[in-house]
């Protein structure tokens, strides 16, 4: 009963009770309003394990609480369009709602043009073999080694690999540069952006140096696309072809339903698939991105499951705008036209549960939009260059916006190291909308619509400090870097032991990861001659790291090691005790 808690706040109880018979009555035992379309669903649910199929709904908060039971593809209308794993048809077909089961998209019979040769599907206009795809990702780092990487994030269920390609001008060394993101197809039978992310790695990499405007985002941003994020979905049938591709993963959930809720827990259980991208998103501060899905053409803003409006909301519906717009000017009259012109609320249109954009926004602090790029899923393909044609500008135009707004770095007052620090605009930011600067480089990227704002600055150990009525303006970079001063531990304060018993400052100083730390143990009173030293490493903040002695010493000098291979750069203390004296040093780690 907890997994649907939601349905109690909206006290729809009816439909509690449905679903809760549907769990304890088998499929055969379920209500057949048309016995016909009935079968047809059994016969996709053995063969594919999932159905497409629609009905028509006239309430929109009935069609939000039957996104809990379903995965609804898109809403038109009063007509909803949605698939189901065989739990999921089950409990829908309590409800006793009418519906028509749909040929799958995945099953279109349509010219694909599958090639095996990397070379040909690099003429835009075919698909490629799972083989062939490997193939060319591995190619464009073989052949742009000082512009593109591959990262291998994963194997899948079926063992299939989850590959970014990562494009800078510096691509082996980390830069204070924004890492923005594209992964396309975590709906496996939604394969257009699949070829267009592949066409524009292509593109990035040829165009560099000769186009200005490519050149200048790839010196300034760090680049990663995905072409592929459901790979068993797309080559459910083998290797050799998309045909028969499917929307969920071999395991028949959908991954643009399983990532951690946002307004509440998601009860369906992590796939391989989304842990792989949360590891990687855990790793990597995404700044802005965007995934890509077909049937429909438009695109989706935050919120996906909140019916408020985000902080952001004016700034997420001028880039929408703006892409939208663009591909207008190059697009024949009837294409992403519908919705408001192109773009649309996520909410407004229907709510979601787990969906990648929210997950990005909400727990890793970033920018993502969901991006519909064309109304057929599995596109023919000789339509794939002039989907190209349509939406190529508009993906550079997004991917720049994540050097405009307010950005700069922050870093420690007293040793100018880096600092991950919180970036707060006063009386705008909620749900999670404040971002933070990196600790390697303490960079830190806010997207704003333009405006005059309040920047708070924080971070534990340092007192807080305010930049007001900082002007942001739309599609320009306003910079402010920002100094924190460290709150003082007491550490540094504490009385000096006598002369004689001397500890010398640590070199080097800074250091990166060792430095050797040397001390004088004088003579002493005591009869076996030897006193208790203790020496130990502790943070900025006052707590102790570790113990490098501790021990008995005869009178002499002694040397230590200190590795801080395992600390982040900053502000460190040696402290060593004798008898009832102590002293301290500062050291700095910078990495």
């Amino acid at each position: 009963i907890t997994q649907f808690s939601y349905l109690y706040e909206m006290k729809n109880y009816t439909f509690l009770f449905i679903l809760v018979l549907s769990l304890i009555f088998p499929f055969s035992s379920l209500p057949q309003n048309n016995p016909a379309e009935h079968q047809k669903a059994i016969e996709y649910l053995d063969s594919k394990g999932e159905v497409y199929f629609s009905f028509e709904v006239f309430d929109k908060a009935r069609v939000n609480e039957l996104s809990l039971v379903i995965s609804i593809d898109k809403v038109s209308g009063c007509t909803v369009f949605a698939y189901a794993n065989r739990s999921e048809f089950e409990k829908f077909s309590m409800l006793d709602i009418p519906y028509t089961v749909l040929p799958h998209p995945g099953d279109a019979d349509v010219d694909l043009n599958m090639q095996s040769d990397p070379r040909s599907v690099m003429e835009w206009d075919a698909y490629p073999t799972y083989e062939a795809y490997v193939a060319m990702m591995n190619q464009f780092a073989t052949s742009y080694p000082g512009l593109c990487r591959i990262v291998n994030a994963g194997a899948t269920i079926q063992g299939r690999q989850i590959l970014f390609a990562v494009i800078s001008d510096t691509v082996q060394t980390p830069q204070p540069e924004p890492k923005v993101m594209y992964t396309s197809s975590m709906h496996g039978d939604e394969t257009t952006g699949y070829v267009l992310m592949l066409r524009l790695i292509n593109y990035l990499l040829t165009q560099y140096g000769t186009n200005s405007k490519i050149t200048q985002l790839v010196n300034n941003s760090e680049i990663w696309i995905n072409p592929l994020a459901n790979p068993d979905g797309t080559y459910r049938t083998g290797n050799s072809t998309v045909t028969g591709a499917i929307r969920n993963n071999a395991n028949g959930y959908d991954l643009n339903r399983n990532y951690p809720g946002v307004d509440a827990p998601n009860t369906a259980p992590l796939q391989p698939e989304t842990i792989l991208f949360m590891n990687l998103a855990g790793q990597n501060y995404f700044r802005l991105s965007a995934n890509f899905h077909g049937g429909t053409e438009v695109l989706n803003y935050p919120w996906d499951s909140w019916s408020r409006l985000s902080a952001d909301d004016a700034w997420w519906q001028r880039v929408c705008r703006k892409y939208a717009d663009t591909v207008h000017l190059y697009a024949p009259a009837n294409y992403m036209n519908e919705y408001v012109n192109g773009i649309t609320n996520g909410y407004a249109w229907y709510y979601v549960r787990g969906s990648r954009q929210d997950y990005q926004i909400y727990y890793r602090h970033g920018r993502e939009v969901t991006i519909e790029i064309s109304d057929t899923k599995l596109l023919p393909a000789a339509q794939l260059p002039a989907h190209w044609d349509y939406n190529y500008r508009s993906l550079i135009n997004y991917l720049e916006q994540a050097q405009y707004g307010i950005n700069g770095w922050v870093r420690d007052s007293l040793t100018n190291l880096p600092l991950k620090a919180k970036v707060t605009i006063t009386g705008f930011d909620m749900d999670s909308s404040e971002v933070y600067s990196d600790s390697t480089f303490g960079k830190y990227y806010r997207m704003l619509i333009a405006g005059t704002y309040n920047l708070t600055f924080s971070a534990p150990g340092y007192y807080s400090k305010t930049v007001q009525n900082v002007a942001s303006n739309n599609d320009q970079a306003t910079v402010v870097n920002v100094l924190l001063r460290p709150i003082p531990t007491g550490l540094a304060e504490e009385p000096a032991i006598p002369v004689s018993f001397k500890l010398y400052q640590n070199f080097p100083n800074p250091f990166n990861p060792m430095t050797n730390i040397k001390f004088d143990v004088p003579v002493t009173q005591q009869q076996s001659g030897k006193e208790n030293v203790v020496l130990k490493i502790y943070n900025i903040l006052g707590k102790e790291l570790t113990t490098l002695v501790n021990d008995q010493l005869s009178p002499g000098t002694y040397e230590v090691n200190f590795d801080g291979t395992n600390y982040p750069s900053g502000i460190y203390y040696c402290r060593m005790s004798f008898g009832e004296s102590a002293t301290v040093n500062k050291m700095i780690l910078l990495k």
